[in-house]
């Protein structure tokens, strides 16, 4: 797998719950994405930019690399 992490679930679940905080700042009618034909959600590319900067994700992150290396 090179450099991917697998993730369980719980891990997927506490990323998630983070950009769902994220997003839920956001105005109800900000445009946020789309949903395309086969059901994968698109994120718009100012909101990805918004979830990537997200500095509690990112230290997660973090936190599962350095484990990985212990």
């Amino acid at each position: 797998m090179g450099d991917r992490k697998l993730l369980g679930a719980g891990d997927l679940a506490r990323i998630l719950r983070v950009y769902l905080r994220i997003v839920e700042e956001l105005p109800a009618d900000t445009e946020a994405g789309y949903l395309d034909a086969n059901g994968h959600v698109h994120f718009a590319a100012d909101i990805g930019h918004k979830l990537r900067a997200s500095r509690e994700a990112a230290e997660f992150l973090e936190r599962i690399r350095k484990s990985d290396e212990d």
